[in-house]
Formats: structure tokens, sequence, C-alpha cells
């Protein structure tokens, strides 16, 4: 199973066991990334998710909004009935299972999320949890800031919080969807500042989550589809530090740069590190000094006094 398609089904399942109604097809592929092509390749697409879920023992619900009219028929995933009958998986696929897990313990999906976790561990044994899950899951997919930002967008009530780009600012949003995309989230919808639609990395949200709104506030265009949205995100150039990292420490960003002696406790190292380098950075605390450039310094600073 490629990566994409197990992106895929976390997310339809997320979306699934999330809603408290019946969402329709078009409502999934609006709102679920991953969904792509024709509509005739969007519908083939959906009957080999459904079945690949149904195939691990999740029971998909089918039905109406309302069964005394003829509505369009919808599916829901109930937590009650929520089960996880792992077959024969890659370590890959178990990894992405795991990242689920993690993510449906919070207070939306904690039943399920829990149960999931023990059919992993019964199936793999907790030393591939150790070993290869948790170098998959990184501090963004451990965000608590999952629930406020799903009860915004099924609730649809504005929000602002701080966020990490070029330059640190507040960010007033009508949030349209939250997805799972390439290993880390993003959360998109209508900036009201720039009176269009952005997408913005859960990860470099750096503080609370405020609503600023009621319930209802606005409505999901018809035409909105989150997957239209991601493609236009590109990886970043990776940034040259120069660090004084403690003697022993740091293994990872020794491994991929040059390593210059200072005394009896500290080494220079030059390393490349892409977007996610706040994280990786904050991850290893006291044991490294951030010496260039200036201005990721700056951020760090910013970012430890907002910690404090």
């Amino acid at each position: 199973m490629s990566d994409q398609k197990t992106e895929r089904l976390i997310n339809l399942t997320m979306a699934l066991l999330a809603t408290k109604r019946f969402l329709s097809k078009n409502e999934i592929f609006t709102q679920v990334a991953g969904y792509t092509g024709s509509a005739e390749t969007k519908e083939r697409m959906f009957e080999r998710d459904k079945d690949d879920l149904r195939a691990l023992g999740i029971d998909i619900q089918v039905g109406s909004h309302d069964p005394l009219f003829d509505d369009e028929l919808g599916y829901r995933i109930l937590e009650s009935d929520y089960e996880l009958n792992l077959g024969e998986l890659s370590p890959v696929e178990l990894s992405y299972l795991s990242l689920a897990s993690k993510m449906w313990r919070n207070q939306l999906f904690a039943d399920s999320g829990a149960l999931a976790l023990v059919k992993i561990d019964a199936h793999s044994g907790s030393a591939l949890r150790e070993d290869f899950g948790t170098s998959l899951i990184s501090l963004e997919n451990e965000t608590p800031l999952f629930a406020p930002l799903w009860e915004a967008i099924t609730t649809h009530r504005l929000i602002s919080f701080i966020y990490r780009s070029k330059s640190v600012a507040k960010r007033s949003l009508a949030p349209y969807g939250l997805t799972l995309w390439r290993g880390a989230w993003y959360i998109v919808g209508l900036d009201q500042d720039k009176s269009d639609i952005r997408v913005f990395k859960v990860a470099r949200i750096t503080s609370d989550i405020t609503f600023e709104s009621k319930p209802d506030n606005f409505e999901v265009p018809t035409d909105f589809s989150i997957a239209d949205h991601l493609v236009m995100l590109h990886p970043e150039t990776p940034t040259q530090f120069i660090a004084r990292i403690r003697i022993g420490k740091c293994q990872s960003l020794r491994r991929q740069g040059s390593v210059q002696n200072i005394d009896g406790e500290w080494d220079r190292v030059e390393f490349l590190l892409g977007s996610d380098w706040l994280e990786k950075i904050l991850w290893f605390g006291p044991d490294i000094i951030i010496e260039s450039p200036s201005d990721k310094v700056d951020e760090i600073k910013v970012a430890l006094r907002g910690k404090l």
C-alpha cells in the first residue's frame, strides 16, 4: 500500500469517526485529502477505500440525514462499532496506524485510539513501535491543537492563532479542513485578513487556538477541495546552521554535518535542516546553542519566551 493511500485511509477514517451525521460522497471528496481526478476516478477510489477499511474490521454505516425523506446516502463510523482486525501489514503501514492511534487517543477518539494501540502492540510488539514508529511520529503529530481545530471545522467557528512563518504574526481563519499530508498536519481555510484561502502547517502554530465567533459563522464553498490547495505546497530549501553542540549529544545532527572540536565540553557543528527545524532544535534542549543564521536565533528566542 502506498504512503499516499495510507494517509488517505487515515484521513477518511478520522473524518467518518468524528462526524455525528452521515457524510455524503461529495462532502468526503471535498473534505478528505487524496481524492483527485474525475468524478468516476473518485468514485472508484472511494469504493476501494471502503473495501480496505472493512477488510480491517472497520464497520462503515450507510444512511441518510432524514430516514423519512429520500436523501442522498451518507457514511459514518460509530466509535461503539469500531474495531481493528489487523492482517499482514508492513512496518510502514503499522507505523501509520500507530500514528493514527496516537492522534485518536485525544479527547475526540479516546476509546477508539486506545483500542487501536492495544491491537497494534499485540500484532507487532512494543519493539516496532519504539524502534520504527516513534521515528516517524514527530513532535508536530503530537499536537494538542488537533481537538480545537477539529471542533472549529465541524462547528464552522472563526479562530485565531499565532503563526510562525517568515515572521511571527496573529492570523484569523475560517477553517475549512484539516488533513495529514506528507507526514504533517495542515489546516486550510479562508484567511480573514488576506480574503483568500491559505494553508497553515499546524506545527508552526505557536499559541493556543482562540474561538472568535459562535458556531455556524460561515459556510464552506461547495466547490472547495482541500487537495487543490495542498498540491501548491513545495518543499522548502534547507537552512544551513552553525551550532555549539555538547560532546556526545545530538547524534542525528552530527551524522549529517561537519564537526569541529572547541573544548572539552563543546563541538561546533554545521548541518542542514528543513521546515521543521525549530521543533528539532528545541527537542535537543540545552545540549545545543545555535550561533547562525541570526534570523533563526531570533525565532528560537521568540519560541522560548512563548514557552516560559
